[in-house]
């Protein structure tokens, strides 16, 4: 006979699910129906419905999620789609819950900004949980796999083809107003997701590649990794300088470098996650929970 069984891990996942529903049904309900304005993804097809033919946002998105899932499991591992399940099923009911209160404001901007506040504080907290909201939530995760977009830019992207249309129907400014949220929205599940110190990687190539590590190392007090490296039109060898650090040490390292070597080549990238020493170090028994915790299945024997 086959039981669920909650670890600490996956009860932490659920708390993160329901707080995110309630603040994605605020957003809605709150924030985005009483100022007149629309949403991105399914969210946006439930409100356009509402619009026109009175259907509750809340049996929308329920239903159609259901299909959604239906067409979409294959893409999800088995923990998302339970997960994704729960979340679906808990945001309609907060849908339902939260209803009743409207945010109407003096300053027109304040709802936007509002609705796009708490919409990706929710979006994000279910993402954390491992869930998604199903809709674009789950062609974002798609796009992010086979197109390497990352979820925030893709749900942005889905958003804005579905938003465009509702202008006929919500009026053009109000459309304005709702762009406006969706890239609110955007950054705070980019923030969510990244937490409050997103990582920059450095690749430097200079021939005064240990002039310039010794003053990275000796101002800014930052580990540096040596890579061999060989130029294919030149064959000559070069060490590359590969450094991880906070976005707030980004413009000190340019300016020792530029100082120190006006003709290196440098190379800044996005880094969306870093563990280790130095940065958010994991103890082995940490690990090992984790990695325990991540090969078990939601259904066991």
């Amino acid at each position: 006979m086959k039981k669920m069984i909650l670890t600490r891990k996956r009860i932490e996942n659920l708390v993160l699910i329901i707080i995110g529903s309630v603040l994605y049904a605020i957003s809605v309900n709150v924030f985005t129906l009483p100022n007149d304005l629309a949403e991105g993804g399914l969210t946006g097809f439930s409100l356009i419905l509402f619009y026109l033919i009175d259907i509750p946002p809340s049996y929308t998105i329920f239903i159609v999620n259901i299909f959604i899932l239906a067409i979409g499991y294959k893409f999800l591992d088995k923990r998302t789609l339970y997960y994704t399940l729960i979340a679906n099923g808990i945001i309609s009911v907060m849908l339902l819950a939260v209803s009743g209160y409207a945010f109407i404001p003096e300053t027109t901007l304040l709802a936007p900004i509002g609705s796009g506040i708490f919409m990706g504080a929710g979006i994000g907290l279910i993402m954390l949980g491992h869930g998604t909201t199903a809709g674009s939530d789950i062609i974002a995760k798609l796009m992010e796999k086979y197109l390497g977009i990352n979820i925030p830019t893709g749900l942005l992207m889905i958003d804005v083809f579905i938003v465009l249309p509702s202008a006929f129907i919500i009026g053009a400014e109000n459309a304005f107003l709702t762009l406006i949220n969706l890239y609110i929205q955007s950054k705070v599940i980019d923030f969510v997701l990244e937490g409050l110190n997103p990582r920059k990687s450095f690749f430097i190539i200079s021939k005064k590649h240990v002039d310039i590590a010794e003053a990275i190392e000796n101002q800014l007090g930052r580990g540096i990794t040596i890579l061999d490296g060989r130029g294919y039109y030149t064959k000559e060898k070069k060490d590359i300088l590969y450094i991880i650090i906070s976005r707030r040490e980004v413009l000190p390292i340019k300016r020792i470098v530029e100082a120190i070597d006006p003709n290196a080549f440098m190379t800044i990238s996005h880094v969306q996650e870093v563990t280790g020493e130095g940065f958010s170090y994991l103890a082995q028994e940490v690990q090992a929970e984790r990695i325990t915790e991540a090969e078990e299945e939601w259904i066991t024997d």
